[in-house]
């Protein structure tokens, strides 16, 4: 792998291949409900009122935080257009920064050519570019917490006042764009480096006890602007749901048991998979032995405070531990560099990891292959099944390289079928999942075509955010009805006398509602028999209905990505367009 750093033209190469991956398709893959559709709305009502303290959007209430992601988006709104490429440009820009960062502050710590390495492989990771192109507010925060680790520890590697200063710049910066995770990141390294690290007393130097408060500067001024915007409510909101209730237990039954996280970077990292557990048993062994070696030290620190603390905590998700994706790769980027070919054929710790390696990497290729024949087009599945027997293969070739000593082979073929592997995805299959998860988006453009300009819209009851962000786009403006995911009987006559309005008007409803509000219109509406699929006779009475009721109606088949499940709309017009 030194040959691979060292080769400038192949490096140019592999960058550019990881810069396509990340912009590819960010302009016509529709937003992901429903965090990214919310973070683009924020965006938008920021420009559109001024309000750049309280992020507001209709149906986007749990997915409100602190304020500097959505402000990097409508940044990028007013350079790209309120769009998906814009909303996912400032998050591309962030982990691609983020990357740099961990070889120009790193080889101070690591040397050049792992901190290279490293670099190289948590941008070409199977998991972190994706964060990047759904445009959430993770790739962001890592940015954040990258920067902060690092100068913390170039700190401690030699002390600087630019040091001191860029740890509490990013702190600064990663409270404002999630709140606590950067403090738990760095305060935790502070704490581990403390107890164990022969030196400790140079962490006096930070001064915290003046960069703390002038850290928390920005948020005091933007918290105090937003407690007085709506009378403390939306900060109250923050932090019963962000801090309480994640601490006490978990939201959205996003939970998992301990051990989760080493899951996740297992996967993530699954190119180089055989050289983790290797990289964890010498950490874990210099621990033991409490050898003065600074690197280990500072992986104690990081992985503890980035890591091993998520473990505890019940609330989980794989992008809690971004803090350590860094040190992850730097471990595994170490042990690339300083393993022998023999060592395959030697060691147990590498053998075991090359079997987890292409036991995960199998399970992929068949899921692969059964994930598209259930949601995917024909495409999509000549594409997903290529993709299969190419990862396969591929997994395959690697395995055998690296059993046999042949580790140059091997780790070029890893690079490959992490670069492939994302480029397949997101160029071909994820455009193709696309089909179907863009429904929001075909029935405002639906609406757009079939309607005159500013034909009013009413949205009847609880939609995912990415409705109301593609009525904006499409300059219709849309009413909202009902605030929940159901109606309600005055709501039917609400929606009934809208119909019958003079002025021209089309009523987006799921399937569910649109077969109580026909029922409704033929004054045949049964209160006491919801509609619900698992009972035929109450189905079956809604399926009999006649749609000439309405003057035109319009159906788009759609999918719910976050839920896992298909969803019909509808779009009923009160006249002929």
């Amino acid at each position: 792998m030194q040959a691979i750093v060292q080769n400038k033209r192949f490096l140019y190469l592999v960058i550019g291949i990881i810069v396509l991956n990340l912009f590819i398709n960010n302009w016509s893959i529709s937003f992901w409900d429903q965090d990214e559709s919310a973070y683009a709305g924020f965006a938008h009502n920021m420009r559109k009122t001024s309000n750049w303290v309280v992020p507001e959007f209709d149906w986007s209430e749990p997915h409100r935080k602190t304020p500097l992601h959505f402000w990097a988006i409508a940044g990028s709104f007013w350079l790209f257009g309120e769009n998906e490429f814009a909303t996912r440009f400032s998050s591309v820009l962030a982990l691609l920064l983020a990357g740099y960062m961990l070889f120009a502050l790193g080889k101070n710590l690591f040397g050049r050519e792992t901190s290279l390495l490293a670099a190289i492989l948590m941008l070409s990771s199977l998991f972190l570019p994706s964060l990047a192109k759904i445009g959430v507010t993770d790739a962001t925060l890592m940015f954040f917490e990258t920067g902060a680790a690092l100068a913390l520890l170039n700190f401690m590697h030699r002390p600087a006042w630019k040091w001191t200063l860029l740890l509490w710049l990013m702190v600064s910066g990663g409270i404002m764009v999630k709140g606590p995770p950067v403090l738990i990141l760095v305060f935790g390294m502070i704490g581990m480096l403390f107890i164990f690290h022969p030196k400790r007393w140079r962490l006096v130097h930070l001064h915290p006890w003046i960069f703390v408060p002038l850290t928390l500067v920005p948020l005091y001024v933007w918290g105090q602007a937003a407690w007085q915007a709506d009378g403390g409510k939306f900060i109250t909101w923050l932090i019963d749901w962000y801090i309480l209730k994640r601490v006490s237990g978990n939201v959205f039954g996003q939970t998992g048991p301990p051990g989760y996280f080493l899951l996740v970077f297992c996967i993530a990292f699954l190119p180089w998979l055989m050289y983790f557990p290797k990289g964890l048993e010498d950490l874990f062994s210099h621990w033991r032995k409490r050898k003065n070696d600074d690197y280990y030290w500072y992986m104690l620190a990081w992985l503890s405070a980035g890591w091993f603390v998520y473990e505890l905590v019940s609330s989980k998700l794989p992008s809690y531990a971004l803090g350590a994706y860094p040190a992850v790769a730097v471990i595994i980027a170490r042990q690339i560099l300083q393993v022998k070919a023999a060592d395959f054929t030697q060691l147990k710790v590498l053998r075991v990891g090359l079997y987890i390696y292409l036991v995960l990497a199998l399970i992929i290729s068949a899921g692969l292959v059964a994930g598209s024949i259930l949601f995917l087009d024909t495409l999509g599945v000549v594409a997903a099944v290529i993709l299969a027997v190419l990862w396969g293969g591929l997994s395959i070739y690697n395995f055998i390289n690296y059993k046999k000593g042949a580790v140059d082979l091997g780790l070029k073929g890893s690079l490959v079928s992490a670069l492939g592997f994302f480029l397949i995805a997101w160029g071909l299959i994820v455009p193709s999942l696309d089909t179907s998860r863009s429904a929001t988006r075909q029935v405002a453009q639906l609406i757009e075509k079939t309607t005159p300009a500013k034909t009013k819209v009413v949205l009847a009851h609880e939609f995912l955010p990415s409705m109301p962000f593609y009525m904006i786009s499409v300059d219709h403006p849309y009413q909202k009805l009902s605030p929940y995911n159901h109606l309600k009987g005055e709501h039917f006559m609400q929606l009934k006398k809208l119909y019958d309005a003079q002025e021209p008007i089309a009523i987006v409803l799921n399937e569910e509602m649109y077969m109580q509000f026909r029922a409704y219109m033929h004054q045949k509406l049964c209160y006491y028999c919801p509609y619900n699929y698992k009972e035929p006779t109450t189905y079956q009475y809604y399926m009999n209905l006649s749609d000439k009721v309405f003057a035109q109606v319009h159906s788009i088949d759609g999918f719910i990505t976050d839920k896992t499940r298909p969803e019909r709309y509808w779009v009923v017009y009160n006249r002929k367009f």
